[in-house]
C-alpha cells in the first residue's frame, strides 16, 4: 500500500494560536475531525487535509471505517439475537488492524487519533457518528461523478450528501498524489457570499479555519454591481450584497480575521477559476444541499460546486437543515434497519 504523507507542510505556521481561535474552534466541534476510510489509497488522500486542521487546532482524528451488512445466523425462534458469521468476523478482524495501522503512522507526527468500525451503509453511518460524536467536520477524498452515472448508481459521496447533517471537506482525490508532497496550508480561503441564510452559514467554519490557518479570507461576490460616484469622483459598487458584504468584512476584521471582498462573474464557474488562481485555496460555501425531486427541478449550487471546483471544497449546510437532518437521522437509526454494530 502507498503511503501518504502526513508530515507539516512546507508553509506550515509554527505560531501557537490564541485562547480566543482555539475556544471558536472547540465550539464548533473543528477540533475533532472524522475520516471514513475503506482501506483504498484514494480514501487516506482526505489525511493530510485532517491532519493539518487538527495539527493547528491541537484536535483529534476519528478514523472510521464501515463493514458491508452480512446476512447474520438466526438460530432458534424468532426475536432471538442474530449472530455475525464467520466472514463478518474475519472482516472486523482485519478492519481493526487496518484502522491501528493507520492510527501508528499518525502518531509520529505528533497526531492524536481513535477509530471505530460499525456495519451498516457506510453513508448513514458516518452521518450518523458526525451528528453524535460530536464531530465539527467529515473529511472525505471524493470524485466527480456524471449526473446520469449518478441517477444509476450512487456513491457514497452522493448518499452522504443526502444526509449529512453537518460540513463536509470534500478532496478531489485525482489532485492529491501519493508518495508526494503534503498539501499546502491555504494561503486565502474564499467564500461565495451574498445577504441568504444559506451563503452565511460557512462563514463560521470559514471564519474559524481561516484565523486558525491564517489565511486571508475572501467573501466572493457574483453579480454585475450597479455604481454611483463619490463626492471625489470615484466609482463605488452599491447592490445589496455588496452593502452586506462590506458590513460582514469589517465586522470580521475588527474581530481579528483579515476579510476581503473580490467581485466575480461566470457564477460557480468563476468561483472554480478564482480557486485554480491561488494555489491551494479552499473553497467553503453554504448549501441546502438539495437532493432526490428538488435537487432535480431546483438544481444545487452546493453540487456544482463539487463537479467545478478542482480543490478542497467545504460544504456547509444552513442551520435549519442540519437540525432537521439530525432528527432524522437519530429516528432512523433508533429503527430496526439502522446501526447494526459499533465497536
Amino acid at each position: 500500500m502507498a503511503i501518504l504523507d502526513i508530515t507539516a507542510p512546507g508553509n506550515y505556521r509554527e505560531q501557537a494560536l490564541s485562547d480566543q481561535v482555539l475556544n471558536q474552534a472547540h465550539k464548533l466541534h473543528l477540533d475533532r475531525i472524522l475520516v471514513p476510510l475503506d482501506g483504498s489509497d484514494e480514501s487516506e488522500r482526505a489525511l493530510p487535509y485532517a491532519a493539518m486542521i487538527t495539527r493547528r487546532l491541537q484536535g483529534e482524528i476519528n478514523l472510521f471505517h464501515c463493514l458491508q451488512p452480512m446476512h447474520p445466523v438466526q438460530a432458534g425462534r424468532p426475536g432471538q439475537v442474530p449472530y455475525p458469521d464467520a466472514q463478518h468476523d474475519r472482516g472486523s478482524h482485519l478492519a481493526t488492524s487496518y484502522l491501528e495501522e493507520v492510527k501508528a503512522r499518525l502518531k509520529p507526527a505528533g497526531l492524536r487519533s481513535r477509530w471505530n468500525v460499525a456495519t451498516g451503509s457506510a453513508a448513514p453511518l458516518i452521518a450518523y457518528r458526525a451528528a453524535t460524536g460530536r464531530i465539527g467536520l467529515t473529511v472525505m477524498a471524493s470524485h466527480n461523478t456524471p449526473r446520469v452515472v449518478r441517477g444509476i448508481q450512487s456513491n457514497v459521496t452522493a448518499n452522504l450528501w443526502r444526509l449529512s447533517a453537518g460540513p463536509l471537506f470534500l478532496v478531489n482525490r485525482a489532485h492529491i498524489k501519493v508518495n508526494g508532497s503534503p498539501p499546502l496550508t491555504p494561503e486565502t480561503i474564499f467564500v461565495p457570499f451574498n445577504e441568504s441564510e444559506t451563503a452565511r452559514a460557512a462563514l463560521p467554519i470559514a471564519t474559524t479555519l481561516a484565523m486558525a490557518l491564517e489565511s486571508r479570507l475572501v467573501l466572493l461576490l457574483n453579480a454585475p454591481a450597479n455604481e454611483e460616484r463619490n463626492a471625489d469622483n470615484t466609482v463605488e459598487k452599491v447592490l445589496p450584497q455588496n452593502i452586506a458584504a462590506r458590513e460582514v468584512a469589517e465586522e470580521l476584521t475588527e474581530s481579528g480575521c483579515h476579510t476581503e471582498i473580490e467581485h466575480i462573474s461566470g457564477g460557480v464557474i468563476g468561483v472554480a477559476r478564482r480557486q485554480l488562481q491561488e494555489r491551494g485555496s479552499w473553497v467553503i460555501a453554504g448549501s441546502h444541499m438539495r437532493s432526490g425531486l428538488v435537487r432535480i427541478l431546483k438544481g444545487s449550487e452546493g453540487d456544482n460546486f463539487l463537479r467545478k471546483c478542482r480543490g478542497p471544497l467545504i460544504v456547509v449546510p444552513k442551520p435549519s437543515i442540519s437540525t432537521s437532518r439530525e432528527k432524522r437521522l437519530r429516528k432512523y437509526m433508533a429503527s430496526s434497519d439502522g446501526i447494526a454494530s459499533v465497536y
